[in-house]
């Protein structure tokens, strides 16, 4: 059984000859660049410059020698390295600053900085007024676009991998609205005035269904999966009210999936972070068929009872291993047993995908992801 025909069966729920495994399939499925390099050198694989496809969350390109040692069923379509333009970085003493597309700014320590974090928001001041004078960011080059279409050409016809794209402009409709505004005062429009965060949301998701389209234009006809992100969750509870989400967000996003599944017969993962056991439900209607990360760490996110109740409908792209206790701090026999408890628990019948929950981060012991990754290519039901 090649890739492709791996992750087509956990789709059609149809027992593979192993659980297919995704790393650097997606955004949220992949490795930051510090835990890279050390995973490299770990693994003997050679020295080389290493190009960053994610400035916010610092994640690599990742190569084929790496993908290959990993079991790795899935390939990104992403833009070339050599066509990602530098960062236009501010030197602000201790921190690099940033500003993104969207006008909003970024910040990330000099030293041992992880990630760039939001702390500037285009539409903090949120009215009808700044709203009417936002410039919306330019949509994907068509030189961008006709060179993904080439990598997905290649890819679909050198290759069985599965094939994955990620069509997020930015953030998911919510999360983005959050991005602008800033997630407390957008959470608070939500509640108080409500016309303006509506107009917000529709302005958002009419922006998103044109680039979404522009994309699956150009290569959506060579996609496995479309991965579609919005945080919805903390690791307690929803983030905002459910009637909230079900009156203001979920109609919105029903919209944007519609114009997706037009454009392509590649099936939809989304991701949410967080306690989304109750969130699930609503995915299922919308037409959602994976949902990642499967944070098992969060509450309610029991991964027996999630197969129980949703396995029939929806597939589990992720849960492989517990990414925030035992990934960082077990032992390679901790590692080892979370994963084989995640592949019983979600793998009978098919309906997995093993990755890890979310992107491998800085100072886990590569140790520990060879040991995680081994045992999700070598064990079986």
């Amino acid at each position: 059984m090649n890739s492709r025909e791996r992750i087509s069966a956990a789709f059609s729920r149809r027992a593979a000859d192993r659980i297919p495994i995704d790393l650097g399939g997606t955004m949220v499925t992949s490795i930051t660049k510090a835990a890279y390099i050390p995973l490299r050198k770990h693994l003997g694989l050679p020295d080389e410059p290493v190009a960053v496809s994610d400035l916010i969350q610092q994640l690599p390109y990742l190569s084929e020698d790496l993908l290959d040692r990993m079991g790795s069923d899935v390939r990104a379509v992403l833009l070339p390295p050599e066509m990602m333009p530098p960062p236009e970085l501010i030197d602000e003493g201790e921190f690099w600053g940033w500003f993104d597309p969207w006008g909003a700014k970024l910040r990330m320590p000099k030293q041992n900085g992880l990630y760039f974090d939001w702390v500037g928001h285009p539409l903090a001041d949120l009215t009808d007024e700044t709203l009417d004078r936002y410039r919306w960011p330019e949509f994907e080059p068509a030189q961008n676009l006709a060179a993904m279409r080439e990598r997905a050409i290649t890819l679909r016809l050198t290759t069985e991998y599965a094939l994955a794209g990620t069509v997020n402009i930015a953030g998911g409709i919510f999360e983005q609205a959050c991005r602008l505004v800033g997630m407390e005062q957008f959470m608070m429009a939500m509640l108080t005035d409500r016309a303006i965060a509506d107009r917000l949301l529709e302005q958002l998701t009419e922006y998103y269904i044109e680039a979404v389209t522009r994309q699956l234009d150009a290569f959506g006809e060579f996609l496995d999966v479309v991965q579609y992100g919005d945080d919805l969750a903390s690791q307690q509870s929803w983030l905002i009210n459910p009637d909230t989400y079900v009156a203001m967000v979920k109609p919105r996003q029903r919209r944007l999936f519609d114009a997706i599944k037009s454009k392509t017969s590649a099936k939809l993962m989304f991701h949410s972070c967080g306690a989304v056991f109750d969130v699930i439900p609503h995915l299922i209607d919308l037409g959602i068929d994976a949902v990642n990360p499967v944070q098992v760490s969060a509450r309610g996110m029991d991964t027996a009872r999630l197969k129980a109740t949703y396995g029939k409908d929806i597939v589990f792209w992720g849960g492989g291993v517990d990414s925030q206790g035992v990934l960082p701090f077990g032992s390679e026999d901790d590692v080892r047993a979370e994963v084989i408890r995640r592949i019983e628990d979600l793998g009978p019948g098919g309906g997995f995908v093993w990755a890890s929950v979310h992107n491998i981060q800085a100072q886990v012991p590569p140790e520990n992801i060879v040991a995680a990754f081994d045992t999700a290519r070598s064990h079986r039901l």
